[in-house]
């Protein structure tokens, strides 16, 4: 018995041994978390922030996009500097980043050392974010579906980061003062260290160049692009800073593209997104965290500043979204298998445009049931576009290119996820001032009222320093109709992607 056991044990294919195996993933999504807890917890003290601070409203704004921006900025920098340094160590800086950023913030003393916090904290972002995904992916890259399901995993403390933010930025400000929230990020950040230090094993590309005209270029386009959309919601789109920035950024990332095919050792591989599954894989990608992102961003503001809610209240309402998301997530991979990736992506996509649609029932006294129903069908269709979206994206390259399209997919998901922000916001800006007027002329303010109150909301507050009832009413329904509008581009940006996703990936692999 005992030689027929070796011999069968001898023919059987055996596992890849990787020491810690499950420790390395935990310190990934460890440092994913606290990235993307940034986002949410920032937004849940604003309002405390802004009163202790005496923060105008326009500059309030910037507490948010000032870490967004940063990190759309750097993140495809990030990937090349983990290449070229060492996966591990530039993670691990990046989480030190992360917690420095929200320590200098908890101890401002004004307004501007809260924005070098937060843009401290986005270079922690920008260096773990594609980090901790080439750190799974070059562990188990010798183990292909323990792989893909330690890549869902990390995919899916996306939505749990989102998810905590606000309810536990709420449950802190109820007891504590807003710094306490930016505290949040040490002792996860003193784990995720010792963790990563104890378990990952450093890995690099010891020839990789740097490639600094990218580099450059990468910031200096991103950087411009996301601050000319941003800024351009409140100056209008006509403003020569916004254009300024707006030309600085296509020009910066035309010559991006350029430099990039010349170069060697590019930090992004623009000759492999020459072929079209692959740039569909990665519109769709970016599409996803769009979408996620976007979706609760309108949603927080919808809930605080049309309903009112508290901030705790708000966390609590958008668990469905949270909920589903993880649950859609874990399934995802197995639904691929039967499926197709292409098919998964998009009926995903499909169903987190119907989210949108459906959310865009909402009113100012409207119920909670049309909101759990949309954040639901989000969660859902997010968890089957997110972590496939990764996995299609190795499946339609070669083994070779797997680490450019682990930088790539990383980048253009994170670019989705701030262009969701600035994008959205700025559309909001837009309708919310354009329609203000007429609601307020419907309501019968007075027009020294009325010319006051879109003045404030034209300078980024929310128009109700003056706030009579007909005020209230008519900008609460002006700022919905902007969130409207909002849903209504995440619809059509789920439905491009539906598109990309059924043209280029759901058909048998051709040369493209």
């Amino acid at each position: 018995m005992s030689a027929v056991t070796g011999r069968a044990a001898d023919e059987a294919p055996a596992r890849p041994v990787v020491p810690h195996g499950r420790l390395v993933p935990a310190a990934a999504c460890l440092g994913l978390f606290m990235s993307f807890i940034e986002v949410t917890a920032a937004i849940s003290t604003l309002r405390a922030l802004q009163l202790d601070m005496q923060v105008a409203p326009a500059d309030l704004s910037w507490v948010s996009s000032t870490y967004t921006l940063v990190v759309a900025a750097c993140v495809l920098s990030g990937g090349a500097l983990g290449e070229r340094f060492g996966r591990r160590r530039v993670f691990v800086t990046g989480v030190v980043a992360l917690a420095a950023g929200s320590l200098v913030v908890a101890s401002a003393s004004g307004f501007p050392q809260v924005l070098v916090g937060r843009a401290i904290s986005g270079i922690g972002g920008a260096l773990v974010l594609p980090t901790s995904l080439a750190i799974i992916t070059t562990t188990f890259f010798v183990d292909l579906p323990r792989m893909l399901r330690y890549i869902t995993i990390w995919v899916s403390m996306s939505g749990v980061g989102l998810a905590v933010g606000p309810l536990l930025g709420g449950a802190l400000l109820d007891r504590f003062d807003w710094p306490a929230v930016y505290l949040v990020n040490t002792p996860i950040a003193v784990v995720t260290v010792a963790i990563a230090l104890y378990a990952i094993k450093e890995s690099k590309v010891p020839d990789r160049a740097l490639d600094l005209p990218g580099q450059f270029l990468s910031i200096l386009g991103l950087g411009t692009l996301v601050y000319g959309i941003a800024v351009g919601g409140r100056l209008g789109y006509d403003d020569p800073l916004v254009l300024a920035s707006l030309g600085v950024a296509v020009v910066s990332l035309t010559a991006l593209v350029l430099v990039e095919r010349r170069a060697p050792m590019p930090m992004l591989d623009v000759r492999m997104m020459g072929s079209l599954r692959v740039s569909a894989t990665l519109v769709v990608a970016a599409s996803a965290l769009f979408t996620f992102v976007g979706v609760v961003f309108l949603e927080v503001l919808f809930l605080q500043r049309v309903q009112g809610a508290a901030p705790m209240a708000t966390g609590l309402k958008l668990l469905p979204a949270m909920v589903a998301f993880v649950l859609s997530t874990l399934v995802a991979q197995r639904i691929a298998g039967k499926v197709g990736p292409g098919r998964l992506l998009a009926a995903g996509s499909l169903v987190t445009g119907a989210a949108a649609v459906v959310l865009v029932g909402q009113r100012p006294d409207s119920g909670y049931g049309i909101t759990a129903l949309g954040l639901t069908l989000l969660g859902l269709g997010s968890g089957l576009v997110v972590a496939p979206s990764t996995a299609a994206a190795f499946a339609v390259v070669e083994p070779a290119q797997m680490g450019s399209a682990s930088n790539a997919v990383t980048a253009f998901r994170q670019v989705g996820s701030v262009l969701a922000t600035s994008v959205l916001g700025a559309v909001l800006a837009v309708r919310f001032i354009g329609v203000l007027p007429d609601r307020l002329d419907a309501a019968h303010v007075p027009p020294q009222v009325a010319s006051a109150v879109v003045e404030v909301a034209r300078n980024g507050g929310n128009g109700t320093g003056r706030s009579t009832p007909e005020v209230t009413e008519a900008v609460n329904a002006s700022f919905n109709a902007g969130i409207h509008t909002g849903m209504w581009v995440v619809a059509a940006v789920s439905a491009l992607a539906a598109v990309l996703a059924l043209a280029f990936l759901a058909r048998k692999k051709k040369d493209a």
